[in-house]
Parts: structure tokens; sequence; C-alpha cells
């Protein structure tokens, strides 16, 4: 029986391993293709967009929480083209943000006004979904899920867009100077993104199955999450931001950017951020954990062999697409 056990262990790695290395190579090779067209990432950032809010949209429906699935897919389309007008008609983030909300709010309103106008439409629907509570309650409860849906995941992503478009968006005239003299900022917060991200993600599983420790005293967060694997991630964080500090320190053009009298970026900024990066890397798989255990399930899908879903991958780097936004805006704004 123990032979068995020995044997089996490392079989069940390799599909992780193998589906891992296929995501890590269309993640580069779509690095790569940006520096042809912009646009090729924001279309990788779209379909992450649209798969995660499907796996987060059948995990309700599971709940018995019911969705509106056409706003739920489009959410992502609208955010696309909106970045594509904002980055190419001198508006700058601010305005994404506030029409990225303005869209979720209008959703709200049709999607909420629809099935009482509609009354015997929405009856229709009411017992298509099983629902027992009053019509008015069921368009209520049926919208706030939707807007949900487009909240986490889709809209915490869309801030990877915004990061991609950086410095045609910014507001700043230091940040304009340095992107007309050769700095992407779209690059630079993409690979901090990602690398802090996935370093945080690994170091979080190694050292929480390799060191164990006590286990966090919440058992909504499911019985693998660990005080060690906690402080893992934000650790691995930090050491994916330093990697890339000293990466791109290296290369002229950035080099130029983070010592110049303005702005004056040093390995401590960071370490500081990537501190940051970790905690709200690790909040968002908290999160995701306490969304899973509720849902009660162990995945929001199976399309990854050996990880899950893509929002098993992802839901850690969805919220810290918001810091990096943040931190950029801090440094450069």
């Amino acid at each position: 029986m123990e032979n068995k056990k020995v044997a089996s262990t490392p079989a069940k790695w390799w599909p992780r391993i193998i589906s891992g290395a296929i995501m890590l190579v269309v993640l580069v090779g779509c690095f790569f293709l940006r520096e042809l067209n912009t646009y090729v990432f924001d279309l990788l950032i779209g379909a992450m967009m649209i798969f995660c809010a499907y796996e987060v949209e059948n995990l309700l429906h599971k709940m018995d929480r019911p969705t509106w699935t056409t706003p739920v897919g489009l959410f992502p389309i609208l955010s696309f083209m909106l970045v594509a007008v904002c980055a190419n008609t001198g508006l700058n983030f601010y305005h994404f943000v506030l029409f990225s909300l303005a869209i979720m709010v209008i959703m709200f309103v049709v999607l909420f006004a629809t099935p009482l106008i509609f009354h015997k439409w929405g009856s229709k629907c009411k017992v298509r979904d099983g629902f027992a509570g009053s019509q008015t309650y069921y368009a209520f409860s049926k919208s706030m899920n939707t807007i949900f849906v487009c909240l986490w995941p889709s809209f915490l992503l869309s801030f990877a867009f915004i990061i991609n478009h950086f410095g045609e968006m910014s507001i700043s005239e230091t940040a304009h100077y340095y992107a007309e003299s050769g700095v992407d900022f779209g690059l630079l917060g993409l690979v901090l993104l990602f690398v802090t991200s996935m370093f945080a993600d690994t170091f979080a599983m190694l050292t929480g199955r390799l060191l164990k420790g006590p286990k966090i005293c919440l058992e909504k967060l499911g019985p693998g999450k660990s005080w060690t694997g906690l402080i893992g991630g934000i650790i691995g964080a930090v050491v994916g931001s330093l990697i890339v500090f000293a990466i791109f320190n290296s290369i002229g053009a950035y080099n130029m950017l983070f010592n110049s009298s303005g702005i004056n970026i040093n390995i401590w900024t960071f370490f500081v951020g990537g501190i940051f990066c970790g905690i709200f890397n690790m909040a968002g798989d908290l999160f995701s954990s306490l969304f899973k255990r509720r849902a009660v399930v162990k995945d929001f899908s199976q399309i990854i062999p050996g990880h899950g879903g893509l929002m098993d991958r992802c839901n850690g780097l969805l919220v810290n697409a918001l810091f990096v936004f943040i931190f950029f805006i801090i440094l450069f704004v």
C-alpha cells in the first residue's frame, strides 16, 4: 500500500506541471506579440475576464443564485472597447473607471426593471430559475448577482487593461515624457503584476506544504490555508518584485526613469511594493477560498488539468492588478 501511494504521488503532479508550462508559454508568447501590437495582450486579458466570469457565474448557479448570462459576457467586451476608445482619444484611466462603473449602474437598472415591466416573461424566468420569492426580490437578487460577477472578477481584471495602456492613459506629464522617451510603462506594470502573482502563489504553496505551520483559524477558508503559506506568499511577491526591479533597472530607459530627480525609485520602493503585491494577492486568494467553501466545491472548474479553473489561477492576480494600478499612480502621477 505504501509503494502505491509513493508511486501515485508524482503522477498527480505531471498534469499540473504540463498545464502550468503551457500557460507560461502562452503568457510569454503574448508578451512577445505585445511588442508588435499592444492590443494582443488586451485580448488575453479579455479572454481571462470572460472565462473567469463564467466560472464564478456557474458557482453562483450551484448556490441557487441566478444571474443574467448575457451581461456577464458582455461586460468584458465593453471593457475592451472602452479601453481602446480611451487610449486613442486622449481620455485617461479615471474616465475608464468612471465609465465602467456607469456601465454597471445602467446594467443594474435595466436588468432590475425588465422583469418587472415585462411581468409575464419575468415570471417564466423566475419559475425556470426555481426562485421562491416575490417578482421584485427576484429581479433585484438576479441583477445584484450579475453585477457581482461584473465586479468580481471582470472589473478587477480590467485594471490590467489600464496597466497595459498606462503610458497612453496617464494624466502625468512626466509619464508621457518618459513614454515618448522609450519607457513602456505597460510592459513594466504587466511584468510586475504577473511575476509577483506567480511568485506569491508558488511560494505560498511550497512553504505551506513543506513547512506546514499553524492553520488560519477560519474553517470557511478551507483546511489547506496556513499562516506559513500566507507569509510565504508575501515573501514570494517581494522576491518577484525585486527581480523585476533588477531586470528593468539594468535597461537604459528604465534606469533613467528610476533615477530621475522627480521620481527617484530605488530597490526599497519595489521591496515595499512587493509586500503589498503579496498582501493583495493573498487577500484575493483567501476571498476566493471563502467563496468556494460557500459553494461547497474545491475548484472553480476543471478546465486546467491539475490546477482546476482559470479563476483558481487568477484569484490573487485580479486583486493584485488593482494594487499595481494604485502603485503606478503613486509612483508616476
